[in-house]
């Protein structure tokens, strides 16, 4: 499976010596549902209604950002979030919120509307609720929600094509789901998302594979002692710039590179460590479209050394003279996840995610990636995706949880990838996340 770079954010074009930011802008998520306790269907990036519907909603997103008569045509709290996901719609999620300055950067226009809402975390198009044939959008920004109500867009999809859409679905071969709201009484948005997907119907097991995952052969195979093997190494990772650095293996196999100003460190488990060695200006903080593309350029450069797995933006946080972005990893859709993920090294630091920058403006900062390869492999997995049993395994698991004060902002099956210098068989494991940005593992229960 190739590497689809970036992807939801970055993807750099076949014969472009440099990429553009809007090369791929795409959701971490989508759902399609017939409403109230009918079907919720996830569609996988490889389907055929995949395209479409992230091209349409494209459309209605520039729509939203540069046609200067968009106003809201209503504000709800976050709780109402609940009440769309119940609807017919056609969600897109993304894994944070992305600001308007930076949607309006990946497609490449200008932000002149009135648009009112931060970003877009989560955006819901609906096609049949108004009543003049026109087309509604909630856009759920983490804190509020906003409708707008817009004109179907030239060339766009139309209602009976929506309705298609769901009418195919049903004689599909694919996986439903219900949101959490539908089956939980005495729903409290404070410690329950409502949009949480779950599985409460249809078999109780099914099939899935393990995740083949190794350090890469770039890495593993490198002879400490040969100059080649380094040097090979350095063109990938410094590239035009390897003749600035000095280039040396410490005594627990681990390859430095340094110059004056920077310093480069690959573990034998694949971690790659950067480090600016020299003092930061406030001044060259600079936008947070700024940072982000050179925390791209940084993560493009080194595209090679990674292989068989998807990268999605999945965290954006602004500091007092730099901005903080983490990636993670997909497989075939299926999320690949850190958690607590031990840094070997005199600091012993934790990593929640695959690939965490600091950067302004001007540079990067700081980077720890844990660069591994990843195939499938061959063992049959038959798995129990039942939500009840999940919430009893948390509970037994976790001793110290107080269920009274227990969140989940979202569950996901994922492969979890532990510290190891060598190849690992990852097995799916159910990642419940907390409102507070805890997560939890918890194994999936085997069929007898």
């Amino acid at each position: 499976m190739p590497t689809n770079f970036l992807w939801g954010i970055f993807n750099k074009a076949q014969g472009k010596t440099e990429y553009d930011i809007g090369d791929a802008f795409e959701p971490y998520r989508v759902v399609v549902s017939e409403g109230f306790e009918n079907p919720h269907w996830v569609i996988k990036e490889n389907h055929e209604y995949y395209k479409p519907l992230w091209n349409d909603a494209k459309a209605y997103i520039k729509y939203l950002l540069t046609d200067k008569d968009v106003s809201s045509k209503g504000e709800y709290g976050k709780e109402f979030w609940g009440d769309v996901v119940l609807k017919k719609s056609f969600v897109f999620e993304f894994k944070t919120c992305i600001n308007s300055e930076l949607l309006a950067a990946f497609l490449n226009e200008n932000w002149v509307s009135g648009f009112k809402s931060e970003g877009i975390y989560k955006m819901a198009i609906l096609p049949s609720e108004n009543i003049n044939k026109n087309l509604t959008i909630y856009v759920f920004d983490g804190e509020k929600v906003n409708k707008y109500v817009v004109p179907f867009v030239a060339k766009g999809l139309s209602i009976k094509d929506y309705d298609d859409i769901i009418s195919n679905l049903y004689e599909e071969d694919i996986e439903e789901y219900g949101v959490i709201k539908e089956y939980v009484a005495n729903y409290v948005y404070q410690y329950l998302s409502p949009d949480v997907l779950i599985v409460a119907k249809g078999p109780k097991f099914r099939n899935y594979k393990n995740l083949i995952c190794e350090v890469p052969e770039k890495i593993r195979n490198i002879q400490p002692n040969s100059s080649q093997d380094l040097n090979d190494i350095a063109k990938t990772v410094l590239g035009e710039d390897e003749d600035d650095y000095i280039r040396s293996v410490d005594i627990y196999e681990t390859i430095v590179f340094q110059n004056l100003s920077s310093i480069y460190r690959i573990y034998r488990d694949g971690l790659l460590e950067y480090k600016y060695l020299h003092a930061i200006n406030s001044y060259e903080k600079g936008s947070e479209i700024e940072a982000l593309k050179k925390a791209l350029e940084f993560i493009n450069y080194r595209e090679k050394l990674v292989s068989g797995v998807d990268i999605y933006l999945s965290g954006i946080e602004e500091n007092n003279n730099y901005y903080t972005f983490t990636f993670d990893y997909k497989y075939n859709d299926m999320a690949v996840s850190f958690n607590e993920y031990t840094v070997n090294n005199k600091d012993k630091n934790k990593l929640n995610h695959a690939i965490t920058v600091d950067v302004n403006s001007q540079r990067v900062l700081s980077c720890y990636w844990v660069l591994k390869e990843f195939k499938l492999g061959k063992d049959n997995l038959m798995l129990n995706v039942k939500f009840e049993s999940l919430f009893d395994d948390i509970f037994t698991l976790y001793k110290d949880i107080n269920i009274k004060d227990f969140s989940v902002k979202d569950i996901n099956m994922s492969y979890e990838v532990k510290y190891s210098i060598n190849s690992q068989s990852l097995e799916p494991v159910w990642i419940i996340e907390t409102i507070e940005g805890r997560q939890y593992v918890v194994p999936m229960q085997k069929k007898p």
